[in-house]
């Protein structure tokens, strides 16, 4: 038996998939989580050291003055509702409880401990109100990985830099019980830096 498929027969299958497609990713956006609410992260700025010039991008110091120091970074967020017709409640506010720290390289060589420092998971706390924007520090380089592999060896190694990408995923839970998390990205240079004056 034949069958025969007209040109318009296969526009009408194509137009479905592609609705299908369309219809899928909308979707998996609404149910990612329970909550009626999205986290969206503005902005990861971060700075060196003990420094308070918070930039897009870092150059982590893993020497400075014969000493240790952290890099501190800041992030910016806001709740926005995923059905834009629904007013937010103080129900949808949503508090962050921790972050964690991933890094990795462009160039695909991401082992932690071998090219990139090891990932880590810290505690924090703030919340977030639907309508305001919220801006909170936190921790995005350890002193103890500025003292392991791979970074260690960066302290005798000047003009030696390592270029990577720290992704930072925050997870919180609105005042129903649910679940949301989100993810930026800030780029961090690693490497033996001048000494500020």
């Amino acid at each position: 038996m034949k069958v025969r498929i007209s040109g318009f027969n296969v526009l009408l299958v194509a137009g479905a998939t592609a609705l299908a497609s369309v219809s899928v990713a909308c979707g998996e956006f609404i149910r990612r989580d329970r909550s009626p609410a999205t986290l969206v992260i503005d902005r990861i700025e971060a700075t060196a050291g003990e420094t308070s010039n918070f930039a897009g991008t870092l150059q982590s110091d893993v020497e400075t003055n014969g000493g240790i120091i952290s890099d501190s970074a800041r992030v910016t967020m806001r709740v926005i509702m995923k059905d834009v017709g629904t007013t937010p409640t103080p129900v949808n506010s949503v508090t962050i409880l921790r972050y964690r720290v991933t890094y990795r390289r462009a160039d695909g060589r991401s082992a932690p401990g071998v090219d990139v420092p090891f990932p880590f998971d810290s505690a924090t706390t703030f919340t977030v109100v639907p309508g305001s924007i919220v801006s909170q520090s936190f921790e995005l380089v350890r002193h103890s990985a500025k003292l392991e592999a791979p970074l260690a060896a960066l302290a005798q190694s000047i003009g030696l830099v390592y270029s990577t990408i720290a992704d930072v995923t925050f997870f919180g839970r609105d005042q129903a019980g649910n679940d949301l998390s989100v993810t930026g990205s800030i780029g961090v240079q690693f490497g033996n830096f001048a000494d500020p004056e």
